[in-house]
Order: structure tokens, then C-alpha cells, then sequence
């Protein structure tokens, strides 16, 4: 189990940034007209975002809108990674493009993170990890999130089309080599055994496209999640480090609330974001986080899983402000 812990961590800033074009469940053809509602109210996903842009051009925009919320500039960062599963090309990394867009440092460290709903939560493991290694006084990383899922869909295949999302983020992050306290504990897991629930084949037409196997997803999903945030929470260690909010990856309704069940959490305390958005792969987590940013006090607990299959929780003392903004584009 490779539970980890993180001082002087801490998030100074969260930009999402979201297709304005959306398609709404309740018109989607592929399902017959009288299962339309049942579908909803199975997922709870209404409606979801169509990028007609490559996943690039929506981690530029958040770069952007990052960099002014936070005040800080290009040459302040010295990590950044992107983490997504659709990318345009295979080479160069999503990263490096954006290295040499924006002219970072030279001495930025710099690199794409392949994962999908988990991704959020390894990619701030990974920068925690790292920030705390750079030989300066406050080292600051951009960690870049999200997929453009619908690039990947059947046209026809009703287990997929009706849930997957576009979407980035993007989230500034900061270490403070003066502070000693913990500021964040990590619980990531790997279950290959699941590796079958989500994947990607080619077509008779040659194309990438995403399986989905339901049944698989929503049994790795039920029995390990609640697994691994237990095993994280029982490291808290006062208990102003347990967390009034659960940030959950908005996989869909069925999923989300038999995970709640299980941990016996209170419904009020989970904010979900499926029926705007959708799933959103790895940038559902910080999209959900902002609804509720404001209210949110010390620590707030985040879970990621799926392709892989992957779980990765997270315990994050937030800063009393974050600076946060979701656009749509």
C-alpha cells in the first residue's frame, strides 16, 4: 500500500476550462426516446461537453488563465506536467509542446503523465513529490489535467457516448521549505486485474476508440474505493485532519453513490458536478473542488479511479483562499 506523506505542499490556484458545446442525454438518439429519462436518472449525467479542439489548446488556455489568477509568470515555474490519454501526436509530449509555446525555463521539468480518472490525484503526488527536491526557496509547478474523451467515442455505442466528457485543468502548486507541517497524505493503488474495465481498440474503420466495461468498472469501483480512502483517513493523525468534503472523480450516479453508501458519508458533504458536465476523465475532481472551494476549511479528501484500474486518494490541507476559475470556451 503506498501511502505518502507531503509538507509544506500547498494549491495557490485551480483554472478549469471547459467546451461551451454540450449535448443533452435526454435528445441522444442512439437511445430509444422512452430510455432517455431512466438514463439520467442512472448516471445523472444530462448533459456533456464536445471540444472541437485538440487537448493542447485547452491546457494553453488554462496556462494563461493560470498565470493571471496567481500573479505568477512563466519563468516562476519549474515543473510541469500533463497528464491525459489523448493526445494529437505521440511525440512530441503534450508537455514539451507547451514548454516551447510559452518559452518556459530552460530548467523547467517537463513531462505528460498517461492516466486517466486517477490522474488528478498521481499527478499531484508526482509534483509533491518532486517540488520538495528542487534546490530553491518556494519551487512552483502547473499541473495540467484533463481529456478530450469524446475524440475516442463510437458515434453508436450507448455505453460510452451517453457518459464521456471534454474538459481540462489547470492547477498551480507551490512548496514552502520553511513549513514543516504535513500538508497532504497520499493512498495510491493499482489494480491490473481490472486493466480489461477501460480501454481502447481499433475499429473496422481504423480508428482509436474506448470500451467500456460497466459491470467491471462499478465492481472495482465499490470494492476498492472505499478500501483505499479508509486506509488513508485512519493516517490522519488529529482530528482536525479528518475531511468534511469528499471530492469524488465524477465517474456517474450509480457508481458515486454506492461508494458514498458504503462509506456512510453524508450525501450534503459530496458535491457532484455529473449532470452539467459528465465524466471528465481526470479533470472531474478539480472541476467539482471549485463548486464548493469557498466553503471548504483545512482539509478536503479527493478520489480518482478507473483506467487501469487505478484508485489514488488524496488528504489536502487547502490554503484559507484559492484563487479558482471555470471558463467555458
Amino acid at each position: 500500500m503506498a501511502i505518502t506523506k507531503h509538507r509544506g505542499i500547498k494549491i495557490q490556484g485551480i483554472v478549469n476550462v471547459i467546451p461551451e458545446l454540450s449535448e443533452d442525454n435526454l435528445k441522444l438518439t442512439i437511445i430509444d426516446e422512452n430510455e432517455r429519462q431512466k438514463l439520467v436518472n442512472h448516471t445523472g449525467i444530462r448533459y456533456r461537453r464536445i471540444s472541437k479542439l485538440p487537448v493542447k489548446n485547452l491546457f494553453s488556455r488554462g496556462i494563461k488563465e493560470a498565470m493571471e489568477i496567481t500573479g505568477w509568470t512563466i519563468d516562476d515555474i519549474d515543473i510541469l506536467i500533463c497528464v491525459t490519454q489523448t493526445t494529437e501526436l505521440s511525440i512530441p509530449s503534450v508537455a514539451c509542446q507547451l514548454h516551447g509555446d510559452f518559452n518556459f525555463n530552460q530548467q523547467t521539468i517537463c513531462y505528460d503523465i498517461n492516466s486517466g480518472c486517477s490522474g488528478y490525484v498521481y499527478g499531484l503526488h508526482t509534483i509533491a513529490s518532486l517540488l520538495s527536491t528542487i534546490n530553491s526557496k518556494n519551487p512552483r509547478a502547473l499541473l495540467c489535467c484533463g481529456d478530450v474523451s469524446t475524440h475516442l467515442l463510437s458515434s453508436d455505442d450507448t455505453s460510452t457516448q451517453p457518459i464521456f466528457s471534454d474538459a481540462i485543468s489547470v492547477t498551480a502548486i507551490e512548496f514552502n521549505q520553511n513549513d514543516d507541517t504535513i500538508t497532504a497524505r497520499f493512498n495510491l493503488e493499482t489494480i491490473g486485474k481490472g486493466q480489461s474495465a477501460i480501454y481502447t481498440e481499433i475499429n473496422a474503420q481504423n480508428k482509436k476508440i474506448m470500451k467500456l466495461n460497466g459491470i467491471d468498472v462499478f465492481a472495482y469501483s465499490v470494492k476498492y474505493v472505499p478500501q483505499n480512502i479508509k486506509a488513508l483517513i485512519e493516517t490522519a493523525q488529529t482530528p482536525d485532519e479528518l475531511p468534511e468534503n469528499y471530492i469524488f472523480h465524477q465517474a456517474n450516479k450509480l457508481i458515486n453513490d454506492a461508494i458514498v453508501r458504503k462509506l456512510n458519508l453524508n450525501i450534503d458533504r459530496v458535491p457532484q458536478t455529473l449532470s452539467l458536465y459528465g465524466n471528465t476523465a481526470s479533470a472531474s475532481i478539480p472541476i467539482t473542488l471549485c463548486t464548493c472551494l469557498n466553503e471548504i476549511k483545512n482539509w478536503v479528501l479527493l478520489s480518482g479511479f478507473g483506467v487501469g484500474f487505478s484508485v489514488a486518494s488524496a488528504l489536502i490541507k487547502l490554503p484559507d483562499f484559492v484563487p479558482h476559475k471555470t471558463i467555458e470556451i
